[in-house]
């Protein structure tokens, strides 16, 4: 996967990335919320509560998120759900490497988990998932 953005210091949310979905613009709202949260904060301690609180957040959030932007995807026959999907599940993935080695002697920098975060999401808002906005534009034109 090619990521030529990159992401800027905080995530802002703007109308030109809206997907004409409500919940899911409030729920992109709501990671953009979340993210910056992670970023702001001064120093997180590596196997510390503050760092656990945020991986949970980041693959509870992501979870709920990929189901609800699924089923919209699936319901629509998008056309690119599979591709999609894959994403999804790369980003678990990655999210759930960083809570396994959570306790052990060779965790994952909180700075690297910010990092992959942030550039993560910012490039599938910015790239696929503005794919799907414009197929619902389509749509909701015909």
């Amino acid at each position: 996967m090619l990521k030529t953005l990159v992401a800027p210091e905080v995530l802002e949310w703007t109308n030109s990335i809206t997907l004409y979905n409500d919940k899911l613009d409030e729920q992109h709202k709501e990671l953009f919320d979340l993210i910056n949260q992670i970023i702001t904060q001064e120093r997180i301690e590596p196997m510390s509560e503050d760092f656990a609180i945020i991986l949970s957040k980041i693959s509870d959030y992501g979870l709920e998120h990929f189901k609800t932007e699924e089923k919209l995807m699936q319901d629509l026959n998008y056309p690119h759900l599979d591709k999609h999907r894959k994403e999804h599940r790369e980003y678990l993935y990655h999210v759930a490497l960083f809570n396994t080695n959570f306790k052990s002697k060779n965790y994952t920098e909180p700075a690297k988990v910010v990092k992959f975060v942030k550039g993560w999401w910012y490039w599938h808002i910015m790239m696929q998932d503005l794919d799907l906005a414009n197929y619902i534009r389509e749509k909701l034109i015909d």
